[in-house]
């Protein structure tokens, strides 16, 4: 399997960081050799619709398996509130860069874990 993997942004969750339209490179290597950290950005699959994924934020440690994640846009943000903790093996991987679709073609940066650069 090849560490990277990329994925498209489809719900306003993340906003403003990263919208609807916007891809996210994501490590899938990430976890081997460490934990998700609070504040990690993550790409991980919808525990209530298995065909989807979700870019969320890491915000609680529950256990050793349970972990809490959120959208950095709460007011429209479907998450740990809504489904509660998520199992350790649905997430696919860390989030590396970012990239927006703009008018001259992409622009890449990296995750800055929610801080503005």
């Amino acid at each position: 399997m090849f560490p990277l993997a990329r994925f498209r942004i489809e719900e306003r969750s993340m906003g403003p960081g990263l919208e609807p339209g916007d891809y996210v490179i994501v490590n899938r290597w990430a976890y081997r050799r460490r934990e998700p950290a609070v504040g990690d950005l993550v790409v991980l699959r919808d525990p209530e619709r298995e065909d989807r994924y979700l870019c969320k934020r890491i915000t609680a440690r529950e256990g050793s398996d349970l972990y809490s994640v959120r959208g950095d846009n709460e007011s429209s943000s479907r998450d740990s509130r809504a489904f509660g903790p998520i199992e350790r093996a649905l997430i696919v991987g860390r989030v590396w860069h970012s990239a927006r679709a703009g008018d001259g073609g992409l622009s890449l940066s990296p995750d800055t874990n929610g801080e503005k650069t």
